[in-house]
């Protein structure tokens, strides 16, 4: 049995390794790439027109959201249950004004410290009064602004399905967000194809009378407030909300919005053999889709 710093320094420790390394190796080494080819591409643009510095307002950009939110998904996966049921016994006959700061004495100083007492912060045994009143308003806010939110994405909806091709753009970045490799197969016209798998079954856009069943799986719901947990929404969520957000900055643009987003290379996807093998293969210079 450990006691005293002992058991302190153990269950921080605890919380790693997260149970989602792979994935967010994966998604960094995406993250990392995008940002690369983003800017290769804005010097390139910059290099045939000089003038364009001036309005061009994505030469700010940079993948400081991307990787934020690369570091919350791996932090959602850490190992926090018996660490937090640990400190809620700890501090369970303590004010609530105080917990935090128990905790911040208990918890050993340096990265794993501060890790642990991050996990502690949005929990609600370990809020103060104030911080219960504000996430209360907070998520009354959202309940009410939800709506207008679900609205604007089903008229940027409506509007991208009016367009020619905008249905088929919107699903193939889908298809491209979400690939983990490739393959060739044999079609209907005696012709191989490219075929894109994921790691699930994806949720595409079907057509106007699908809008609002769309929305409700990608977790925009009208009346009320989803868990904020990833694993309850559509795999597409992340990829479609940003094709509309691109979609609604470049005031509804087609051609500028499929611009504007990366492509993924499938020289950067495992290839998948005839009998079901992975293969690390180079794609021909055209094939990105």
């Amino acid at each position: 049995m450990l006691y005293g710093d002992s058991k302190s320094r153990e269950m921080a420790r605890s919380l790693l390794p997260s149970t989602r390394r792979k994935k967010v190796r994966f998604a960094r080494t995406v993250v990392n790439r995008n940002t690369r080819r983003a800017s290769r591409t804005r010097i390139a643009q910059l290099l045939r027109d000089p003038e364009l510095a001036d309005d061009c307002a994505e030469l700010d950009e940079d993948s400081t959201s991307d990787m934020r939110g690369v570091v919350w998904y791996r932090r959602q996966a850490d190992k926090v249950n018996p660490f937090i049921r640990w400190a809620r016994w700890r501090t369970q006959d303590q004010p609530r004004e105080l917990r935090v700061g128990l905790m911040r004495g208990a918890l050993p100083a340096g990265v794993i410290g501060s890790h642990a007492l991050s996990h502690l912060r949005g929990d609600k045994h370990f809020m103060t009064a104030t911080e219960l009143a504000w996430r209360t308003a907070w998520r009354a806010s959202l309940r009410r602004s939800a709506m207008y939110e679900r609205g604007l994405l089903a008229q940027l909806l409506r509007a991208l399905l009016l367009l020619p091709n905008g249905q088929k753009s919107f699903n193939t970045y889908l298809k491209q967000s979400c690939a983990e490799s490739w393959s060739r197969e044999l079609g209907r016209d005696g012709e191989e194809h490219v075929v894109l798998h994921g790691s699930g079954d994806l949720r595409l856009l079907l057509g106007t009378h699908d809008v609002l069943s769309f929305l409700d799986d990608l977790g925009t719901h009208d009346k009320t407030l989803r868990s904020w947990s990833s694993d309850r929404y559509a795999s597409t969520r992340y990829p479609a909300l940003k094709f509309l957000d691109t979609f609604h900055r470049l005031d509804r643009d087609l051609v500028a919005t499929v611009a504007a987003l990366p492509v993924r290379s499938l020289a950067s996807l495992p290839f998948i053999a005839k009998h079901g093998t992975l293969k690390h293969s180079k794609a021909s210079p055209g094939e990105s889709k």
